[in-house]
């Protein structure tokens, strides 16, 4: 969006609609928000304000769920699938769990019963509005056509690390060599066993994959090599084990470096002889699965200790893929955030979304000590909590924007800051202007002075006191602010301490 255009959008009006039956609930929402410059709309029934709506668009709907007529459940479900830009906030006088889930679940911006605070009002309103206006700036995606969606890649990425990946895929994918993955945990070092068998002759056949630290030692035995029946206590019938299930396909073995000592040998065998037994049995059988290896560890510093044999590792590492961390890779996860929006549209049954240029900022300078892993995890946590299509930088995790690697750098109230103004604040970096300081004031001044005042009782010599101002001027803010003492406390005067 043009300089021009963003201006405009943001000058733009918010249009507002207020879907309850219950005339006084209309009525204190006019009185809170009816000065604040927002386009009011009331409707008494679904029926009314689908009216409305064919004529007057709306961006933000507060509704009621016990309508006469159509309920605002189905109000919610129509009007979201025509309009998915519509946020919309269900108020309710029924506090359930099932109401509060089954909002969120069909994609409400919030949820609120009654009776409620005139500041929980106006906090949601303004919640809404920063969110409303980012996706203004930022109009949604379309969804993506299978033309445009193209064939899925196991591997997403650009950095030198990744072409090196590609390039020792290539490289070993029709060689039957026994190839061991490196990586912190979360690189995606299964996805790259799964590309070397899919490129590799093998591809029809099985992939099967064991990760060797989540099965009990007890267990693994047999979950490797299979047994027969009787074999010990409880083995009522054969079993049929991984290296056979991998039969003419390929089998990987992740956490190769928590495989215990005993099975080492065992392994060592198979990998040498290519032939193996059941546990319990005497007929040998032939392995004709391929065997890939992956782990998080440093085999050398275990051969070193002595946990893990020199002969094993020296037969496992006739190639080696190294993925590297995710830190060290930055280039890589604006793609990788864009592959997992797509696939999360697909598995999530969620319409597009998009990420602000701000926050896709922030998630590339992060550290990522989970990696792809925790990247991905965060996509799809976002495209289900964030109000609009368009997540910002107020809706990613505390963590992320509090400071590197998580690390909160105790700053909390710049981090509220940034928060809630990162967004304004880029677009006002490009567009050069100059009164960002002023507009910022406005937004903090209203809710600090109320604040205050409330505190106080709405004594205002002792909330000018508090504020560091006169009371004159006070007065003057409280008039341009548009903060009106409540009724009934005009002459209450608490007691100054």
């Amino acid at each position: 969006m043009t300089e021009p255009q963003a201006i405009a959008a943001d000058r733009d009006p918010i249009r507002i609609l207020v879907l309850d039956d219950e005339e006084s609930i209309r009525w204190v929402i006019e009185k809170t928000l009816g000065d604040a410059g927002y386009q009011l709309h009331f409707a008494a029934s679904a029926e009314e304000a689908v009216l409305l709506m064919e004529h007057q668009p709306i961006d933000l709907a507060l509704v009621d769920i016990h309508l006469p007529g159509d309920d605002g459940w189905s109000f919610l479900q129509r009007q979201q699938s025509h309009f998915p830009n519509l946020l919309v906030t269900i108020i309710t006088g029924q506090s359930t769990m099932q109401n509060a889930v089954t909002a969120m679940k069909l994609g409400a911006f919030d949820y609120l019963i009654k009776p409620f605070d005139i500041d929980e009002i106006e906090s949601l309103v303004e919640r809404a509005v920063q969110a409303i206006r980012i996706a203004r700036r930022h109009p949604a995606p379309a969804a993506p056509t299978l033309q445009e969606v193209g064939p899925e890649e196991p591997i997403v990425g650009k950095s030198r690390s990744v072409r090196e990946i590609y390039k020792s895929v290539g490289r070993v994918a029709d060689r039957d060599l026994t190839v061991l993955i490196l990586g912190e945990s979360g690189t995606g070092k299964e996805l790259v066993a799964h590309a070397i068998h899919h490129h590799s002759s093998r591809a029809g056949r099985p992939f099967v994959a064991v990760n060797c630290a989540a099965i009990p030692r007890d267990l693994l035995e047999s979950e490797l090599f299979g047994h027969e029946r009787g074999a010990f206590t409880g083995a009522q019938e054969r079993k049929i084990g991984r290296i056979e299930q991998a039969r003419g396909g390929t089998l990987l073995l992740d956490e190769i470096g928590d495989l215990p000592l005993e099975l080492q040998a065992k392994l060592l065998r198979v990998l040498q002889e290519l032939e193996f037994q059941r546990v319990g049995g005497t007929e040998t059988l032939r392995v004709t699965a391929r065997i890939l290896t992956a782990t998080n560890q440093d085999l050398r510093e275990k051969v070193a200790g002595g946990t893990f044999r020199d002969d094993l590792f020296y037969r496992i590492s006739a190639f080696i893929i190294d993925c590297a961390p995710l830190r060290e890779r930055s280039e890589d996860i604006p793609l990788l955030i864009d592959h997992f929006l797509r696939k999360g549209v697909r598995e999530l049954s969620l319409p597009p979304r998009s990420l602000a240029p701000e926050a896709t900022r922030a998630l590339t300078g992060y550290g990522w000590p989970g990696n792809v892993r925790e990247l991905e995890n965060v996509v799809k946590s976002l495209m289900i909590t964030a109000p609009s299509h368009l997540i910002g930088l107020a809706d990613l995790p505390r963590n992320i924007v509090g400071g590197n690697d998580g690390e909160d750098p105790g700053r909390p109230f710049e981090q509220t800051v940034l928060r809630a103004w990162g967004a304004t604040i880029q677009d006002y970096c490009e567009a050069g202007r100059s009164d960002l300081l002023h507009e910022v004031q406005a937004h903090v001044e209203r809710p600090l002075i109320r604040q205050v005042l409330m505190q106080c009782g709405w004594n205002q010599v002792r909330a000018a006191r508090i504020l560091g101002i006169n009371r004159n001027t006070l007065r003057a803010k409280m008039q341009s602010l548009n903060i009106r003492v409540p009724a009934g406390r005009r002459t209450r005067k608490p007691q100054e301490p």
